[in-house]
């Protein structure tokens, strides 16, 4: 199930929307530091301006009662009548006391000393309301009263100096105090601040984390997605190769029983029957590598290693396509190098369906022309793996598959080149990348630990060499496939063939008999030359002095072989002929035979 629905927009809101989030939190972290920052600040200042005022008022008071009792001592008779200023002076006295009893300035004091302040406040202020009498007949002009008020302000003046002195003092305790509470006040804030940045901190480490998760969960299901649009695709490419893959041969079959059915069919029994044969047996194969790929991708098949005859394995697997190679016109040879042994060890079965696929995309991509077979030695590094019982040593083999159609398509070279070993990741659709016989190919060959290149070329063919590793049995007396010359002496032999590709792998298997062969595309019959063997093969003057050369050939008493049609029908002299696929023990045999009754002749005229 997608992570976040069908629509890519509902993805990115909601990272918009988490971004957005993210960003609300710190902007409301930053506006609480500067909340605390400023409420903090401001209580500072009022506290401040709170004991400012305690200490002014206080001063005031002491320099209002000192400015009322000089104002006293200082009255002459010219300052009669007073007309208020006894009055003034003492209102402004009495002004200061209640700045000091009254508001914030008041509740303060009154906490300094333990009551002593409160005490002292409210003798003084006792005591100046009783001047307030002696003022008023003052102010009348009655300068008896004089003297007794110039003594009680003087007696309150000791009062009022105790009350600065205890209010300085309790200023001072108190300034100590709030700035201990202010400075726990600021460690708590700093607490409080680190947690709060450490909080942010967090959130943004797992805001990111969750992020990455995020994006990689995106991702994720960004490839879900694509895996599973992979997976459709590729089932519906599997459906269209079965489609593609069995059609034929069901095709086949189906023609061959409407012939049957026809009673006037121009086929006889046995060609009918054959026929059947070949179509089952290739829809047979077709369901096998269906049914092996499935294996593989379950990792459900497993190899099983036997030791059996090399050559016998392969010209065996060469003959089963021989039928379908003969009806394109295709032309087959095998090559097995005689340095190798007779008897290997490895999975034959998987090895001969790997030859049988390769050769079907042979076939596939070629009109006309020759496919061949090669087995030689590999010059790669065997794998380190443990060898099976009754084995020695576990070397490479290399098997090579050449042809000389069409090619393959550039988009499926493409495909291919972009890793030539095929060395796809598993989890990778493989049909979607080539067809079933190169996916099959890729997928055993990987499981056998071995490689596989190719090299091709546009309307000349393409060639697939594969490495795989085999083990040499134990037995050191074991024979080579060919160490017994067939010919003892050395022979040489003219090869006429026109394709290139075919005469080049005849050449290896004459040189493996002991005869070293001239390949040439045309002959002068006249050229006086001996040769103890001519092979007629693909022939493009056969019509113009064709039957001269084979006629001076046979007076000369070489021995001719040839697998040109047209040869071995029209020829008026012996031809011994040669059929596809051409495998070594064909030839083997043909030219033991050959050169061993040419020598029994010998002996007997000698």
């Amino acid at each position: 199930m997608p992570l976040f629905g069908k629509n890519a927009w509902r993805s990115k809101l909601k990272k918009w929307i988490l971004y957005g989030f993210i960003t609300l939190i710190i902007a409301i972290a930053v506006a609480v530091s500067g909340i605390i920052t400023y409420t903090n600040d401001s209580a500072k200042d009022n506290n401040r301006r709170v004991l400012e005022n305690s200490l002014w008022n206080a001063l005031q008071l002491q320099i209002q009662s000192y400015r009322f009792l000089n104002y006293l001592i200082e009255l002459e008779d010219s300052d009669y009548p007073l007309n208020g200023n006894a009055l003034f002076e003492y209102d402004l006295l009495m002004s200061r006391v209640d700045l000091l009893t009254e508001s914030r300035v008041g509740s303060l004091i009154r906490s300094f000393e333990e009551g002593r302040i409160v005490k002292l406040m409210n003798i003084a202020n006792g005591e100046l309301e009783l001047l307030s009498f002696n003022v008023s007949q003052l102010e009348n002009g009655d300068t008896s009263y004089l003297p007794n008020l110039i003594s009680r302000i003087q007696r309150i003046e000791k009062q009022i100096n105790e009350l600065m002195t205890l209010i300085n003092k309790g200023n001072i305790e108190y300034k100590n105090n709030q700035n201990q509470k202010l400075k726990n006040n600021l460690n708590a804030i700093e607490l409080l601040s680190i947690t709060l940045l450490t909080c942010l901190l967090l959130l943004c480490f797992f805001t990111v984390k969750i992020l990455s998760e995020l994006k990689v969960a995106i991702n994720d299901n960004e490839k879900i997605k694509g895996i599973i649009q992979t997976n459709n695709e590729d089932k519906a490419n599997i459906l269209s190769f079965i489609h593609q893959e069995v059609r034929y041969p069901i095709n086949a079959i189906l023609s061959i029983a409407k012939s049957l059915k026809n009673s006037k069919a121009i086929h006889s029994p046995m060609m009918l029957s054959k026929n059947i044969e070949e179509s089952g047996l290739q829809l047979l194969q077709t369901i096998e590598m269906f049914s092996d790929l499935a294996l593989i991708e379950a990792n459900k098949l497993t190899l099983s290693s036997t030791t059996e005859h090399l050559q016998n394995n392969i010209e065996a697997c060469i003959s089963i396509l021989e039928p379908q190679m003969s009806r394109k016109g295709l032309q087959s040879i095998v090559y097995i190098d005689p340095t190798l042994s007779t008897y290997v060890s490895f999975d034959f079965i998987r090895v001969k369906e790997i030859i049988t696929a390769l050769l079907q995309n042979a076939i596939i991509h070629s009109p006309t022309g020759s496919i061949s077979v090669q087995i030689r030695s590999s010059l790669l590094s065997a794998p380190l793996v443990p060898p099976p019982i009754n084995t020695q040593e576990v070397k490479m083999l290399q098997i090579a598959i050449k042809d000389t159609g069409l090619g393959m398509s550039n988009q499926s070279q493409q495909k291919l080149r972009i890793n030539p070993s095929l060395l796809i990741k598993p989890e990778e659709p493989i049909l979607s990348k080539v067809d079933l016989n190169l996916a099959l190919c890729h997928k055993l060959i990987h499981l056998m630990k071995g490689e596989m290149h190719f090299s091709c070329i546009p309307q000349k063919g393409c060639e697939f060499w594969l490495d795989i590793p085999f083990h040499v049995t134990s037995n050191n007396n074991e024979a080579k496939l060919n160490t017994s010359i067939v010919v003892e002496n050395k022979r040489k032999a003219l090869l006429i063939e026109t394709d290139k590709h075919l005469a080049q792998v005849i050449e290896l298997q004459l040189a493996a008999l002991n005869i070293e062969a001239l390949c040439l595309e045309e002959v002068n019959i006249y050229e006086n030359k001996h040769y103890d063997l001519i092979i007629l093969g693909n022939m493009t003057w056969f019509e113009h002095y064709g039957h001269e050369a084979i006629q001076q050939w046979s007076d000369r008493g070489f021995p001719i072989l040839s697998y040109y049609p047209q040869v071995i029908k029209e020829a008026q002299r012996p031809i011994t002929p040669l059929y596809f696929p051409l495998i070594q023990s064909q030839l083997e045999k043909i030219i033991c035979d050959l050169f061993s009754t040419q020598e029994s002749t010998q002996d007997k005229e000698t």
